[in-house]
């Protein structure tokens, strides 16, 4: 008898089950110590949580808003109501995206704010109130992870346009701080309130914070002179940033590693420079312990020089590519040195000079990408097509495959990041037919193209989508479609009418189209003419197939447009059409289809409305059982029922009979929860077999034996514990006298005895 914890359906059709082991073993084995009965209750929240922030993070990565929002706020609720514990402190931390620096980890709620701007800000704003009051509810014990939780809450209210609100956050977390024990964990807390106070652009309350966290880092541990350094080489980069550069210069001094690299010197020399005050710039290369970072900052004071004092940046100039040659990687120094000279006002034809004098294919070939950007920023297009064509040739000069596809992406990215799409295209060209995945053309057009719609470069999108090959009609069509619905939301309906009556080798290219377009426009009556047009065109395709495919996408973009009249006659047609395949595979994987799009585009009921129709058994089951598990993770347990009162295998059945119940628990709603346990417990007594059964796993060659989750017992067991839970102990127990194995019943009554 397996714990019922997940809520796939596993097949057993072509498993060896087995009835379980003798009562008497049985009995043997369960005789445990006494239960640690909180650790018991707590268990089923703990997991059902953390399944749910599971859920949100990938609704988040499939740019699901409303779910994604839905779920985080049921964890956000579940958190509040927790006694403090690592687990609340970490469950938390993971759904905002604090966890300490050294994790590489973002949060479902700070990626929702990254999309924000190009989805739903607005439902993004609805989650960070819950997310507030969960961090309140962390003790004194958890307070450095209170204070990052707070100091990033604050962060997203300012990037959502809501600074007020951003600076009230950091007062609380400035209070959180105070509770914090030793300098360690006080120091970057410190210094991460002081960093957001700057970016918000309160100086004035940021000061006595840096003043504070320098303090806590210089009494850091001496036995970990590296993290010391670390914080107090950040303390000072703050210090520039707030234009605090005496300060920045003295906290710097305070680094006692020698030639420690300090990217901190590097903001004051440009600090300086740019504020036209050389003669301090100057004063602090001496500072500078190796000869590459003493090179950057000449080229930074001789750039920023150049339109005033052209022979003094002359000068320092050279001293800069003579500092580069000097350093241990001389070649890519020179070529960083170049760089920063252009890109701080520098004559970009001295800077090309030097980079002609590289030989190295590996480092001249993005250095010419960068300077081709900066003949193109000052607008001299020849200079910056001669060097982008030489930047080419660099590039396939490299002999490895792997640096050479690195740097390629890399200048793609150049140019991409100062929106020079038609100097990126013209990279993507060198990608030869059948070099290896990811840097085939059409997997690096295909983000390209989104990330142009995710600037609202439109125009440059559909450029670079016109550049994949027709061949790969599936990747050029979704992405014009998406395009299309672009142009109608930036109020070019012309543009996107205009890719959807192009030629295409895809007859149902056009409709499918059409009906996306109609699920963005307004008003009304224009929308019902395009879906108009589109169903009368999906009519005219000959090919069953792809006619029933369009019929589902037209349907889909009805429910887009909250439509679920037409969606549903829509999907009746499809599911009608499907007759036509003479073979029951093509029919199911054809419905398949259109249940898969409507499961990822949140429309559960019209999903299952198309699932049941499926006439393989394991397909229909399958997909039933994803659009379930999509539904109940939304909450949309009435979805579910709706399914159930259909539904008659007795497995899948009462599994979600049980989900149905648990969501209702967790809604604080007892009455209906008690409601459906009652059917699950009808259902699960119908469960044919052993009561209690074991799962030979195949593959090995001594294959494992596991409990079968999906046996009666385990169903029943789970069944009893959703009663307990609700407080109906006596029915719980009634459950449990009904099983068979003594050992069962015991195991089952210890478990209802922590609900007493």
């Amino acid at each position: 008898m397996g714990m019922l914890l997940s809520l796939s359906v596993v097949s057993t059709s072509n498993l060896a089950v087995q009835p379980r082991a003798t009562a008497t073993q049985l009995l043997a084995q369960a005789t445990p110590a006494a239960l640690n009965c909180p650790a018991e209750r707590q268990q089923p929240v703990d997991s059902a949580l953390n399944v749910a922030l599971e859920q949100a993070q990938q609704a988040v990565n499939n740019r699901q808003t409303y779910p994604a929002v839905q779920l985080m706020e049921y964890v956000l609720q579940g958190i509040q109501v927790m006694e403090d514990s690592p687990g609340k402190a970490d469950l938390l931390q993971r759904l905002v995206g604090s966890l300490p620096e050294d994790f590489a980890y973002a949060g479902p709620l700070e990626r929702l704010v990254q999309i924000a701007p190009q989805e739903n800000a607005d439902a993004t704003l609805e989650v960070l109130p819950l997310a507030l009051e969960a961090t309140r509810t962390l003790g004194s014990g958890y307070s450095a992870a209170k204070t990052r939780t707070f100091v990033a809450l604050a962060h997203y209210y300012t990037q959502l346009g809501r600074p007020d609100q951003g600076s009230q956050i950091l007062t609380e977390a400035l209070a959180a701080s105070n509770a914090i024990q030793g300098a360690t964990f006080q120091a970057p807390a410190l210094r991460d309130i002081a960093a957001a106070y700057i970016n918000a652009g309160q100086v004035d309350l940021a000061l006595p914070l840096l003043a504070r966290s320098q303090t806590a880092a210089q009494a850091m541990s001496a036995s970990n002179p590296y993290q010391r350094a670390a914080e107090l080489e950040q303390i000072a980069a703050l210090y520039a940033q707030a234009n605090q550069l005496d300060q920045a210069l003295q906290t710097v001094r305070l680094v006692e590693l020698s030639g420690y690299p300090s990217n901190a010197l590097l903001m004051v020399v440009d600090k300086y420079s740019e504020a036209g005050q050389t003669d301090r710039a100057l004063a602090v290369l001496p500072a500078f312990k190796q000869p590459e970072q003493k090179a950057l900052a000449l080229a930074t004071i001789a750039g920023r020089l150049t339109a005033q004092q052209p022979e003094q940046s002359a000068q320092l100039y050279a001293e800069a590519v003579a500092a580069a040659k000097s350093a241990q990687n001389a070649t890519q120094v020179i070529a960083s040195v170049a760089v920063r000279y252009a890109t701080t006002g520098g004559l970009v034809a001295i800077a090309d000079e030097t980079l002609l004098t590289i030989t190295d294919p590996l480092v001249k070939a993005p250095a010419l990408g960068a300077i081709a950007l900066q003949y193109a920023k000052a607008g001299q297009e020849n200079l910056a097509e001669a060097r982008l064509t030489q930047a080419v040739e660099a590039l396939e000069a490299i002999p490895e495959d792997w640096s050479r596809n690195s740097t390629r992406q890399q200048l793609i990215d150049q140019a991409v990041q100062l929106g020079r799409y038609d100097y990126a295209l013209q990279i993507v060209q060198t990608i030869q037919p059948g070099e290896e995945i990811p840097y085939d053309r059409v997997d690096v057009l295909t983000p390209m193209a989104e990330r142009a719609m995710a600037a609202g470069r439109y125009d440059a999108a559909l450029q670079i989508t016109e550049q994949i090959p027709p061949t790969f009609v599936s990747s050029r069509n979704h992405l014009l479609s998406q395009i299309a619905a672009g142009f109608v939301n930036s109020g070019q309906l012309d543009r996107a009418l205009e890719i959807a009556n192009q030629e295409n080798p895809d007859s149902g290219f056009r409709p499918r189209t059409l009906a996306v377009i109609a699920s963005q426009v307004r008003p009304p009556e224009q929308a019902a003419l395009l879906f108009a047009q589109a169903a009368q065109l999906a009519d005219t395709i000959d090919s069953v197939y792809v006619r029933i495919e369009v019929l589902g996408a037209i349907a889909k973009a009805h429910l887009d447009a909250g439509q679920s009249v037409p969606s549903t006659q829509l999907l009746n047609q499809a599911i009608a059409a499907s007759q036509e395949v003479s073979d029951a595979s093509g029919r199911s994987s054809s419905l398949r289809a259109i249940a898969e799009h409507l499961i990822f585009a949140n429309h559960y009921l019209a999903a299952i409305q198309v699932a049941e129709s499926i006439p393989e058994e394991s397909e229909r089951l399958a997909k039933l059982n994803e659009a379930m598990e999509k539904a109940i993770a939304v909450r949309d347990v009435a979805t579910v029922l709706t399914v159930l009162e259909r539904l008659e295998e007795p497995i899948l059945k009462t599994r979600w009979q049980i989900a149905a119940a648990d969501t209702f628990i967790q809604l604080d709603q007892p009455s209906a929860a008690a409601e459906v346990l009652s059917q699950a417990l009808q259902t699960a007594r119908t469960i044919p077999g052993e009561e209690a059964q074991t799962i030979t796993l195949p593959g090995e060659e001594n294959p494992p034996i596991v409990d079968d989750e999906q046996d009666r017992g385990s169903f029943l067991s789970a069944i009893a514990l959703k009663y307990a839970q609700l407080g109906q102990v006596s029915q719980a127990q009634q459950i449990a006298q009904s099983l068979e194995s003594p050992a069962l019943q015991q195991q089952l009554r210890q478990q209802i005895s922590c609900y007493r």
